[in-house]
């Protein structure tokens, strides 16, 4: 570009957003406060007989508003009009490109060849002349103000005409405004106007709300859909299921000859099973639409003989009917002095329980399964309870032995023996199995590891052999995500080396029966011997008692993420992985220095607070999860 005669004179170019290049003189005055400039080099001055070339670059921050201000002042001089909007008998003018621009209903409009767009015009006779004008002030300003009065048109007319912004911000307003008395037209307005946020939310508040509105007269107008989704759910929040049976009856009686017909496909959405034996009985003698109807009937007369016969064995209770304990357990090496207490995770507190008949010989495993705990293996004799010293015995007299401990009734019970004796070994529940993988047999201290995985059914009570581990693991850890179970450990199997390395890292999926050996990066994991894996909401998390570091695993990535780190944590802690929570139990600094601290780290944001302790420092000890139906609990404080 040529220059003027004079430096005032002087042309700059600039590149505005969007390709747009303009010029202007140097004399018009400097960059607005809003834009930005950004020198490089630019053309016209010589330097040392060179030319320098030399530009710069604007990017105005206010350009978009400067434009809107400018469209919004034709409209409002009726300049340049070339779109009009019919709507009972109004004809409402404005420009394309507003419209287009604004909503993805007049863009499709426009780009497609429709009859509307080559007539200038469109008729909307479904909605307002007040909700277009709104519509229109608000694609003009980019502001507007719902209320409780506008709001339903508001998202009436964003949802038709696309405008997913407003659409977002009615959703928002109204979620604000859920409760009881709305919380069902909010729903049916969130599917008849495709908002999946609003319906999310609706439908999220009348499950964790469902206990009260079943007490309401809305409650008895609610779709069969909308109850269906509530009877399925997981998290319906209710005091007992006993409340779900009462609610669908109520529901069902409100119309009985409308909805009796639709009784036998919603009751199996009750868990019947969960219900105390009791109110079942009642339920089959009493006269009404539950014995009335034969599929009914039969349902809980199979209910009352499931629960006579495999009563705690159901793991469908949903949370909100239960109490949640963190259940520890230790013989000590005498064999004679037993610890038994449990931890209620709601109030914080613990409770010493009595001399419990739990059996559990030097290296066996224990894990619950619904209201039960069963101890699989481990050796019989004289050996040491202590890990290092039981590693290092000559001779392993494992057994195939296993046992079930009812603490509802108190009672042991020997379950079916396993196919292979086994100690050192470990076990976790999945797909309502108990699995047991890996230890070792019967035989002396050189014997390799099992490769052998076999589960157990508590409901058919028999055992059966799956998939075997890729590779032997000296003292396997596992932990089950739902269906998938992660087996991590070390190949190297000699006593002398306490803490081998962590080297071997496996995934078991439990419904295709079928083992992949994952590749993970292991370098801030030390010792196979010193990590507990715990699920957090089916997501597999490492506690590292060496480094007090915790970590989460990604499958699809195959990656290790540091999630922070605890205050300290001995060695051989118990660490138990409840909901979003991770409690680090007791564990030893030294043999002279054992702690009954407890730990809890929430992973939603990455916090760790100290609870209440243990009643007695204790390392080596068995933990578990347990949760009891309210009307079975025996570790209940007030009885």
């Amino acid at each position: 570009m040529g220059r003027a005669s004079g430096p005032a004179h002087q042309l700059f170019r600039y590149r505005l957003q969007g390709g747009v290049t303009a010029v202007r003189g140097a004399e018009t005055g400097g960059l607005g406060a809003m834009d930005r400039q950004r020198e490089g080099s630019f053309s016209g001055a010589v330097c040392n007989g060179a030319l320098e070339r030399r530009s710069t670059v604007l990017v105005s921050e206010v350009h978009g508003q400067q434009i809107l201000g400018v469209l919004r002042g034709f409209r409002e001089r009726n300049l340049l009009f070339d779109f009009s909007i019919l709507v009972r008998g109004e004809t409402i003018p404005c420009h394309r490109c507003v419209l287009a621009a604004c909503s993805d209903f007049f863009r499709a409009m426009f780009e497609v060849n429709m009859r509307e767009r080559d007539d200038g015009s469109v008729t909307m006779s479904h909605l307002s002349p007040k909700a277009i004008r709104a519509f229109l002030d608000f694609a003009y300003s980019g502001e507007t103000e719902i209320t409780e009065d506008n709001v339903d048109m508001f998202f009436q007319l964003s949802s038709f005409l696309q405008v997913s912004i407003l659409s977002k911000a009615c959703s928002d307003f109204l979620i604000e405004t859920l409760d009881l008395s709305n919380c069902l037209p909010l729903l049916a307005m969130a599917e008849g106007y495709g908002s999946a946020r609003l319906q999310q939310q609706a439908m999220e508040f009348i499950v964790h709300n469902f206990h009260s509105l079943a007490k309401t007269s809305d409650f008895l107008e609610m779709s069969v859909s909308v109850l269906e989704k509530c009877l399925g759910a997981d998290q319906l929040s209710v005091p007992d299921e006993e409340a779900v049976l009462r609610a669908l009856l109520r529901w069902a009686e409100h119309d009985p000859e409308g909805r009796r017909r639709l009784l036998a496909g919603l009751l199996p959405l009750v868990r019947l099973h969960q219900l105390p034996l009791a109110v079942l009985e009642e339920a089959s003698r009493a006269q009404g639409p539950l014995s009335g109807d034969r599929d009914c009937a039969k349902a809980v007369t199979d209910a009352i003989g499931n629960l006579r016969e495999f009563a705690g064995f159901f793991l469908d209770a949903r949370p909100s009917t239960t109490d949640c304990y963190i259940y520890v357990h230790k013989t000590e090496e005498n064999g004679e002095i037993h610890h038994t207490f449990c931890y209620n995770i709601e109030t914080d507190r613990w409770r010493e329980l009595p001399q419990a008949l739990v059996t559990d010989p030097p290296g066996s495993s224990l894990v619950g399964f619904g209201e039960s705990l069963f101890v699989t293996g481990g050796c019989r004799g004289n050996c040491c309870r202590a890990v290092r010293l039981h590693i290092a015995e000559p001779f392993h007299d494992a057994t195939d032995e296993a046992w079930c401990y009812c603490p509802v009734r108190d009672s042991l019970t020997q379950v079916p023996k396993m196919k292979k004796p086994r100690t050192m070994h470990t076990s976790v529940t999945a797909l309502r199995r108990i699995y047991v993988i890996g230890g070792k047999t019967r035989g002396p201290r050189s014997i390799r590891s099992l490769l052998d995985v076999e589960y157990y059914d508590p409901l058919s009570r028999d055992w059966r052999s799956v998939s075997p581990l890729p590779r032997g693991i000296y003292y396997p850890e596992a932990s089950a995500c739902d269906s998938m179970i992660y087996t991590l450990g070390s190949e190297v199997e000699i006593a002398d080396v306490f803490n081998p390395s962590l080297d071997c890292f496996f995934q078991y999926n439990a419904v295709a029966d079928q083992w992949c050996q994952l590749v993970a990066e292991f370098g801030q994991f030390f010792h196979a011997t010193l990590v507990k894996a715990v699920p957090v909401n089916d997501v597999l998390y490492l506690c590292d008692l060496s480094t007090y570091k915790v970590y989460s695993f990604c499958p699809e990535t195959c990656v290790w993420k540091g999630e922070g780190s605890f205050e300290c944590a001995g060695f051989n802690a118990g660490a138990i992985g409840i909901s979003d929570k991770i409690y680090i139990l007791g564990g030893d600094y030294s043999p002279d220095e054992i702690t009954d601290e407890v730990q809890v780290y929430h992973s939603k944001r990455s916090e760790w607070e100290e609870v209440s302790p243990m009643p007695r420092a204790l390392t080596e000890f068995h933990c578990q999860v347990m949760r009891f139906n309210r009307d079975r609990d025996p570790w209940r404080s007030d009885q």
